[in-house]
């Protein structure tokens, strides 16, 4: 029996992968429960925006009851859904991308369960069973693991005590084969979540085998439990190739186009900038990408680009930048002179034009061009910044590899 569960945490805690992993303890799994993160855009999520499903013969009316004693559906915003499917339908796979991809009404989930008339339960406004049959029903082409350490219920809501050189050791000791654990340049622990959820830590990477002896590496609290869940992160399935024309607001998109407008700091240390095809959109690399940020400000009017991110209405459609790939480097020029035979202040009227402030006289000037301070190749946000399921560059180099 196939069993899918979303929207059980809250900001006060509890965490989906915990309730899953209580069901399994209780009733056991087959394979590897799956963590499937679902569209990182859309505004009513709680944290990352990740379902849960696994398959199991547990009693349904006990995980009903599981479901209502420790989820925390009295609080704001927590929703959650629960279904059961003997089998896949063929037609759960689109819903399951829309999922990803785009913002789908609760009604519309509904009316898909009643039509294929799939057991469920669901509490508050019912909008966990959106997830819950996404999660049953996502095709994974490529996919990750994440091992998940839970703490001691006594330790919920605590300090979390973990050892921050053991785990700078053990990933340095494997990765790339693990991965997003410790941002060095920001001294971030990315392992460690910043809720009062049950979860003391998860450790990203490419096989079960090599989570394994990771997690041995730790030094930390007690651990009363863990998990690896099979899952979706770091694979850049919420990315879709578009035109500017063809972006909306919650897509996650990739867009190829030209700078527009050169990056200006606003308020806050977020940097913005303009790019085009046959339209124009803002993107974004915003504070929490510190050091992206200076990669981007280097960007100037004419460099060919192709944006990673998600899509959000701010001053307009802003992508909030993921990553980029800068594909060409328009040219930079520098006009050394800038004073007029009179003494006066020349100052540009375009196309290398120039106008004395002084006696009004117009000077055609030629710049020298000058060597850029960015190459061409991709670049990408840090750890600390980086989205679920955005793809790090060391998967995608270790791929081209194999």
């Amino acid at each position: 029996m196939y069993i899918g569960i979303d929207d059980t945490d809250s900001k006060e805690g509890m965490c989906t992968t915990y309730m899953a992993k209580l069901i399994i303890d209780r009733f056991g799994c087959e394979g590897y429960p799956r963590l499937i993160r679902l569209n990182p855009n859309i505004p009513y999520k709680t944290r990352g925006n990740g379902a849960l499903s696994f398959v199991s013969e547990g009693d349904k009316d006990e995980i009903i009851e599981m479901l209502v004693k420790y989820s925390h559906y009295k609080k704001e915003n927590t929703n959650p859904g629960i279904v059961f499917m003997e089998k896949i339908p063929l037609s759960l796979k689109k819903f399951s991308l829309k999922a990803l991809h785009e913002n789908i009404e609760i009604k519309d989930a509904l009316n898909y369960i009643e039509k294929n008339k799939i057991d469920y339960f669901a509490l508050g406004n019912k909008r966990g069973v959106i997830g819950a049959l996404a999660a049953v029903g996502m095709e994974l082409h490529d996919h990750t693991y994440e091992l998940i350490a839970y703490r001691e219920r006594s330790r919920f809501g605590k300090k979390r005590e973990i050892d921050v050189k053991s785990v700078i050791e053990m990933d340095k000791k494997y990765y790339p084969l693990v991965f997003d654990n410790y941002d060095y340049r920001n001294k971030h622990l990315c392992i460690a979540p910043n809720s009062p959820c049950p979860v003391l830590y998860g450790i990203r990477g490419e096989s079960p085998e090599i989570l394994e002896k990771a997690q041995k590496m730790i030094k930390s609290e007690k651990i009363d439990k863990k998990q690896i869940f099979l899952t979706n992160q770091g694979t850049d399935m919420h990315l879709v190739t578009k035109r500017i024309s063809e972006v909306r607001e919650f897509d996650s998109v990739i867009l190829r186009g030209e700078v527009s407008q050169n990056p200006v700091t606003i308020e806050g240390g977020h940097v913005i900038f303009r790019i085009r095809d046959e339209m124009e959109i803002f993107c974004a690399a915003y504070e929490p990408t510190k050091e992206f940020r200076d990669v981007i400000r280097k960007l100037i009017i004419g460099d060919i680009v192709r944006v990673y991110g998600g899509v959000k209405y701010t001053r307009g459609l802003t992508v909030n930048l993921e990553k980029i790939e800068i594909l060409k480097l328009a040219k930079k020029y520098e006009i050394r002179k800038r004073k007029c035979e009179c003494g006066g202040t020349l100052k540009s009227k375009g196309k290398g034009v120039y106008r004395c402030k002084k006696c009004g006289k117009k000077v055609k000037l030629k710049g020298i061009e000058i060597k850029r301070e960015i190459k061409e190749g991709f670049y990408e946000v840090p750890p600390s910044a980086r989205r679920h399921l955005s793809k790090p560059l060391c998967r995608y180099q270790k791929q081209q590899q194999s």
